[in-house]
């Protein structure tokens, strides 16, 4: 086993710095699965604050977890505005009933409260007992789904997907009342606890809207979400969008983002040579095939063909899981992802290649 010598504050300050850092920056996307890990339910960690700080200070500890992202789900807003959402014990929520059923119903539909809606207030209070007690350890922030995403999940996915072939009016009156619940949530959170949202949107992505889905009903509200946090916060969101995104990326330099982060089925050194000048890439080891189903050995050579492949990107690279971690990861697994970034990664710049490779 390598040893760091720097905290993931440190090492995460110094990095972007251009200061020469024990190793890159490592992101294990822990959710709700973090609770399973700690021995509580999802269904605890998604009510009971004190149970989601519990759930994020075990991975901290245990697997030297380097940030957190304590966000409202693809599921949060939708749950805010009125559709019904199912939990149970192990597994992430789901959705159970859309609440827009009628296009009528959106004129009396009003933005959600982020301080009486949903699991909204929840998150709030979550996020600062996080920040209270173990942001001293490492990065906290929260996060909500781009409008597109969201909004699937209050009209009905396949529903939605219909209606903008025949009602895209009501579309963009939908994503316009999305956009604006998300932005009184990052609001609300900025102001009681000083931490800002990145941005995920797996329903944006290449497997499921075309092209010009993305760039008539996504991308508009998508820059409206970014510029409003930017806005609010006066920090540059980062965005993760699940599944294929090569066709994105040049929308992506245009907008006003800090990081990118992708999916495990595109490629790391593509990423870096189209984004990387303007923007930090994030990814992309495969958390199923390889976190979940591998060995150690696995893990540890997908994480250095990673490193291999993007370690000098020059606005910086931060290996991370390619999406969130499943619950039934082995532990040894994490830990040997973690490991083989300290191993390949010793003594690095933003930048920078690797000496290892050297």
């Amino acid at each position: 086993m390598f040893k760091d010598e720097m905290t993931a504050l440190e090492r995460k300050t110094a990095y972007f710095k251009g200061e020469e850092v024990d190793r890159l920056p490592c992101c294990l996307a822990f959710e709700e699965s973090a609770a399973v890990y700690a021995g509580l339910t999802t269904r605890e960690y998604y009510f009971e604050p004190e149970k989601m700080l519990e759930s994020y200070r075990y991975v901290v500890n245990e697997f030297g977890v380097e940030s957190i992202c304590a966000n409202v789900t693809l599921r949060g807003i939708a749950e805010a505005l009125g559709s019904q959402i199912s939990y149970s014990d192990l597994d992430p929520a789901y959705l159970k009933e859309p609440v827009l059923k009628d296009y009528s119903m959106l004129e009396h539909m009003e933005v959600a409260d982020p301080y009486k809606d949903g699991r909204l207030p929840i998150v709030i209070k979550a996020v600062g007992l996080l920040k209270k007690e173990i942001g001293h350890l490492t990065s906290i922030g929260s996060g909500v789904s781009d409008p597109f995403s969201a909004s699937a999940l209050v009209r009905g996915t396949d529903v939605m997907m219909r209606d903008i072939k025949k009602n895209p009016d009501k579309v963009f009156k939908l994503l316009d009342i999305v956009t604006q619940s998300n932005l009184a949530f990052v609001k609300a959170l900025y102001e009681e606890t000083g931490v800002t949202c990145s941005i995920g949107g797996p329903i944006s992505s290449g497997n499921l809207i075309s092209t010009k889905t993305f760039e008539e009903f996504s991308l508009p509200y998508l820059k409206k979400q970014v510029e409003g946090i930017y806005k609010i916060t006066g920090e540059h969101p980062s965005i993760h969008i699940c599944g294929k995104t090569n066709h994105l990326w040049p929308h992506m330099r245009d907008l006003n983002i800090s990081a990118f982060s992708l999916d495990n089925c595109e490629d790391l050194e593509a990423a870096k040579k189209a984004l990387g000048d303007v923007m930090c890439v994030v990814g992309n080891v495969d958390p199923s095939s390889i976190l979940r189903f591998g060995k150690p050995e696995d893990v540890d050579f997908a994480v250095k063909e990673c490193i291999e492949k993007a370690a000098d990107t020059p606005c910086g690279y931060i290996v991370a899981t390619g999406c969130d971690i499943p619950r039934d990861c082995p532990p040894e697994n994490i830990h040997a992802m973690v490991n083989a970034v300290r191993k390949y990664s010793k003594g690095i710049r933003i930048g920078q290649k690797s000496s290892f490779f050297n």
